[in-house]
């Protein structure tokens, strides 16, 4: 499959290319699954409040409002800016949401990066931030548990396979800040073969946690065995038992493969995960094995090791 990020920039000047979108960086403007039409363009026929389609270093696509053109500076709806050095591919000029298709003219630009502007401005409010916080989590208490499960359906947790990309990719797109081509790349080439992912799905196949199983070394890390990573529970989904399932999909598919022993690494300060992993059988691991893990981990807050025998 081409990357996207390639064929934009082998593509001619205006040239107008429809592509799925993957982040929460501009929501609500634009949502995990919207399709968005990119013209090519250079950086010189960007204004401020266009919507720039950019790549990063990595190969990662990013999507922000202009916010100046001398220099270029482009940054997220809650105003973090990015770093230099992206290349622009192209500008959005419209957004396809299911059935409906908006353009986005140039005569939106000063509306965008107003609206930039003033979430910005509120997302740097200490109190707004904190009553934002304090929404999510009357949100997501224990008693609006009945009403969420309804919302959510009959929830299945099972490992994942090659045709879940899509459902993967938009889960870490709104919820995790991981590589999505390194998730891609791994569940293409690697987890049908060795190491896991899992996933839970509810209504409509939409997916609401996710964990996956894998070593370290896939990452650079110089640290032996195969690690849990990753675990985490939409708000929207939590209090349903989502994150123990999705340890249990993990230890079983480490079985399969024949491991015996996985293990986990978890903030020291984080005692509701802490607490989860050894409920469903992983014990703390303390003396130069958790030392190691610190160092390999360049981790700099106190750090807690587990392990689990697979039988």
């Amino acid at each position: 499959m081409a990357d996207v990020g390639d064929v934009l920039e082998r593509a001619d000047l205006g040239a107008r290319i429809w592509v799925r979108g993957i982040g929460r960086s501009l929501y609500p403007l634009l949502r995990s699954g919207d399709t968005v039409r990119v013209e090519r363009c250079v950086a010189g026929a960007l204004r401020p409040g266009d919507i720039a389609v950019l790549r990063a270093m990595g190969g990662e696509l990013v999507v922000h409002v202009v916010v100046s053109i001398a220099p270029l500076a482009t940054a997220s709806l809650l105003g973090d800016e990015d770093a230099p050095g992206l290349r622009v591919l192209g500008k959005v000029v419209a957004v396809r949401r299911a059935r409906l298709v908006l353009p986005i003219p140039a005569l939106a630009r000063p509306a965008l990066r107003m609206a930039q502007s003033a979430t910005a401005a509120l997302w740097a409010n200490d109190s707004f931030r904190l009553g934002v916080r304090r929404l999510r989590g009357a949100l997501t208490s224990p008693r609006t548990a009945a009403v969420r499960r309804r919302l959510v359906g009959e929830l299945e947790v099972r490992t994942l396979a090659a045709g879940d990309r899509d459902a993967m990719l938009l889960f870490t797109g709104d919820h995790l800040r991981l590589s999505a081509p390194f998730l891609e790349r791994q569940l293409r080439d690697r987890w049908t073969r060795v190491g896991a992912a899992a996933g839970a799905f509810g209504r409509g196949g939409r997916m609401y946690g996710f964990a996956f199983l894998d070593e370290y070394g896939q990452e650079d890390v110089h640290l032996d065995g195969f690690w849990v990573r990753s675990v985490y529970v939409a708000p929207m989904a939590r209090g349903m038992g989502i994150g123990g399932a999705l340890l249990e999909a993990l230890a079983e598919a480490a079985r399969r493969q024949g491991l015996d022993r996985i293990w986990a690494d978890v903030l020291a300060e984080n005692a509701p995960s802490r607490a989860m992993f050894v409920r469903h059988g992983f014990a703390e691991v303390g003396g130069d094995v958790a030392e190691s893990a610190r160092r390999a981990l360049r981790e700099k807050e106190p750090l807690v090791v587990l392990s689990r025998e697979l039988g």
